[in-house]
């Protein structure tokens, strides 16, 4: 990560804006989610979005767009949210980190980012250390809390930002968050993990 600093703020912002448009094609390919090396449990069905296919069980439900997904089971007590996007190349990737888990932490109330429904109280109770993962490509794991209906709710955030093209300091970025009831919270955590490992982008 490098910091770009090029004539004006806004001859920055139009050479910004034109550098991503060069790179859309190329970029939309790369934020698909990582290929998966599991099986499918046999208790999956496949399920089908308009720039998703996904598998999970059969009657859960899903709401997305063409850079992100939504997944949970009928109720949302169970849920997994995925997007992707592309970003101007921040200083450092610790940098990025802060300001998307600030972002997620104050509009847990709202609902639809860390969690399917408000999240009272929301906090991070862990936050990994940055790994890197390849040449320009960084991650960083959170684990965070909070409570929702009077039940506590607990989950995980993965933020990922890597280097798309360095000359006109463009990168991409994912992130998954996935969260569900404290009650049996490992067990559910894994499902959601291998409901995530499964989506794939179509239609682009």
């Amino acid at each position: 990560m490098r910091e770009i600093n090029r004539g004006s703020r806004s001859g920055q912002l139009t050479i910004t804006f034109a550098a991503i448009a060069v790179v859309t094609g190329m970029l939309l390919p790369m934020l698909s989610p990582p290929p998966s090396d599991g099986a499918i449990p046999s208790s999956f069905r496949r399920h089908v979005e308009t720039f998703w296919v996904w598998y999970g069980p059969p009657n859960w439900i899903a709401a997305s767009g063409k850079n992100d997904i939504q997944i949970s089971s009928p109720t949302g007590t169970l849920w997994n949210n995925y997007g992707a996007g592309g970003a101007v190349c921040p200083r450092t990737a610790g940098q990025w980190f802060q300001f998307v888990s600030s972002n997620f932490r104050q509009t847990a109330r709202q609902g639809q980012g860390l969690y399917s429904k408000p999240l009272a109280a929301a906090r991070y109770s862990r936050r990994g250390r940055i790994r890197q993962r390849g040449q320009g490509y960084f991650r960083q794991r959170l684990q965070w809390a909070g409570r929702s209906g009077g039940r506590q709710i607990r989950g995980e955030l993965i933020m990922d930002i890597f280097v798309v093209d360095a000359l006109s300091g463009i990168c991409g970025q994912r992130f998954q968050s996935r969260g569900a009831p404290a009650r049996r919270n490992g067990r559910s955590i894994r499902l959601l993990r291998t409901v995530q490992s499964t989506i794939t982008q179509q239609n682009l």
